[in-house]
């Protein structure tokens, strides 16, 4: 084999496995371009379209587009730099469909209604911001008016959670009741009455720790959803 080998387009696809339509196609659309005609005026494709070929099929099995794939076969564009963007994509990709991983196996556990499940999905696919306003929403009505208290800086603190970037399922799970109890209109009721009572509790000088009944109160909300 040389430089000056030639190949006819059924000759090509039999060494790279690729359909003569699709190769026809690629060529077409100057991605492989013929280096000649036979006599009879047939195309003839050189070694390099072989070579040209060989990484437009790898390509395109990496999911890159031809109008991209053209640019990085004919050097307008450093392949490292496109593959360094497609990886970014991926990763973000890979997130979401981990995300939509979480949400059926919670809606095929719970066997939820199609409200429940376009719920879980829309509290699955918050953004940061969006989840920090909903847990910001949340705390605002529970502690607004009495946080000023030093001692609630700390349970504050500790329900502002952070979901990690790449979360685990378990871990998408326990965002999504949590963001569902955020918005129980009567969970926040209760969270607040209790809230309220601690702060009286301080303001009238009773104690500096939590009432035995308002630990109670604590363990009934907490047990069931421990249980």
């Amino acid at each position: 084999m040389n430089g000056d080998t030639r190949y006819s387009i059924g000759e090509l696809a039999r060494r790279t496995g690729l359909t003569v339509k699709t190769i026809r196609f690629y060529a077409d659309r100057g991605i492989v371009p013929p280096s000649g005609r036979s006599p009879a005026g047939h195309r003839r494709y050189g070694v390099q379209a072989l070579a040209r070929l060989e990484m437009v099929r790898t390509l395109r099995g990496l999911g890159l587009d031809l109008p991209t794939i053209a640019r990085i076969v004919d050097r307008e564009i450093p392949l490292a730099e496109v593959a360094a963007a497609h990886a970014d994509a991926l990763t973000v990709q890979i997130r979401l469909l981990r995300l939509r991983r979480a949400v059926l196996a919670m809606v095929a556990r719970r066997e939820s209604t199609t409200e429940g499940m376009e719920l879980m999905h829309k509290l699955a696919t918050l953004t940061e911001a969006e989840r920090e306003r909903l847990v910001g929403d949340f705390l605002d009505a529970v502690f607004g008016g009495v946080d000023a208290d030093p001692a609630f800086a700390g349970p504050r603190r500790s329900l502002t959670p952070q979901l990690p970037d790449d979360p685990e399922d378990e871990q998408v799970e326990a965002w999504i009741e949590l963001a569902e109890l955020a918005q129980d209109r009567d969970f926040c009721a209760r969270m607040r009455r209790l809230v309220e009572q601690y702060a009286a509790d301080r303001a009238d000088g009773a104690s500096t720790v939590v009432r035995p009944d308002a630990v109670a109160i604590v363990r009934a909300e907490a047990g069931p959803a421990l249980a």
